[in-house]
C-alpha cells in the first residue's frame, strides 16, 4: 500500500465521521433549543480539532506499519490529510449563488453564467462549412472578445 492511498482513505474516514458528528451535533442542538445554535462553533471547532489529531495519529501508525515515514514526513501526513479533508468539503459545495460563493467558500470555482447563456443560438446556420470560412469565424469571434 502506497503513503497516498494511505492518506486518502484516513483522510476520507476523517471527512465522513467529522460530517456526520457535525450534523448529529447540530440536529441535537436544534432538538434541545434553537437559540442554542449561538453556541455551536464553541463544539464543533475543538470536536474538528480533536478527530484531525485522531485520524493523523492512525494515518501516520499506518504508514509506519509499511515502513512509509521517516524523519519529518509525518508532519507532511497532517498536511495531506488537512488539505484532502478540504477539497472534499469544496467538492460537497453545490450552491453557486454570489453569497455563498463570495463569502465561505472563497476558493471554490463557479460559473456565473449558464452555459446556454455564453452558446450562440447558430440553427438558421448551414451545418457544411469550409476549413477557411470557419478560420474567418474564429477570427471574428476572437476580435470581438
Amino acid at each position: 500500500m502506497e503513503k497516498f492511498e494511505i492518506d486518502i482513505k484516513w483522510g476520507s474516514y476523517f471527512f465522513i465521521a467529522n460530517l456526520t458528528i457535525w450534523i448529529i451535533i447540530v440536529l441535537l442542538m436544534c432538538l434541545i433549543n434553537i437559540y442554542s445554535l449561538v453556541y455551536l462553533s464553541d463544539f464543533l471547532i475543538p470536536l474538528f480539532i480533536v478527530q484531525l489529531i485522531y485520524f493523523t495519529v492512525k494515518a501516520i501508525r499506518e504508514n509506519n506499519k509499511y515502513h512509509l515515514n521517516k524523519g519529518f514526513r509525518k508532519i507532511f501526513i497532517f498536511v495531506r490529510l488537512l488539505v484532502f479533508y478540504y477539497l472534499l468539503a469544496m467538492f460537497s459545495n453545490t450552491t453557486t449563488n454570489e453569497l455563498s460563493s463570495s463569502t465561505f467558500f472563497l476558493f471554490l470555482p463557479y460559473r456565473k453564467k449558464d452555459i446556454s447563456e455564453l452558446v450562440e443560438d447558430d440553427s438558421n446556420r448551414d451545418d457544411e462549412i469550409t476549413l477557411k470560412e470557419f478560420i474567418i469565424r474564429l477570427k471574428r469571434k476572437f476580435s470581438r472578445a
